[in-house]
């Protein structure tokens, strides 16, 4: 396979680093969020977003040079253009590739579902608080007796 600046596979190689970080980037992510590491959180977001930008750019230059040759500028488009120009280090790059990207995929997913937990055992926790502050709801007064709570029929009213 010869090596001009628009063929789709000439960057393979390069785009499988920039997804292997992207994906290294994601698993800290999951990490720092099932550890409760705000600090690194807020550290790793503009790598996660540098990374990205990395891996998208690397993409879409890819999908162009697909373009430009006659092939569909996805997945498809590739398999096909590696059936006919590609060699094997091009065709493991390409599965490679598409490993990471699943894997990143799927551990942004996690990540996401990580967020959605914390977020609703925060919205949980400032309610508590909130009804706390405001003398709602509470079972016990500040000195710890029991408060009686009248707001509906007796249980033995049926």
């Amino acid at each position: 396979m010869s090596q001009n600046p628009s063929e789709p596979g000439r960057h393979l190689t390069a785009e499988n680093a920039a997804w292997a970080a992207l994906a290294g980037t994601l698993a800290d992510e999951e990490r720092a969020l099932v550890d409760g590491d705000a600090e690194r959180l807020a550290a790793l977001s503009p790598v996660k977003l540098e990374r990205l930008h990395a891996a998208s750019e690397f993409a879409r230059q890819r999908l162009d040079a697909l373009r430009d040759a006659g092939f569909a500028p996805d997945a498809s488009g590739m398999d096909a253009w590696l059936a006919a120009h590609g060699n094997a280090h091009a065709r493991a790059d390409w599965d490679s590739l598409r490993a990471l990207e699943t894997e990143a995929r799927a551990c942004n997913a996690r990540v996401g579902k990580l967020i959605d937990m914390r977020m609703t055992a925060n919205r949980q926790a400032l309610n508590v608080l909130m009804h706390a502050a405001n003398g709602r709801n509470n079972l016990y007064d500040p000195t710890g007796q029991a408060v009686a709570t009248r707001g509906g029929a007796p249980l033995t009213s049926a």
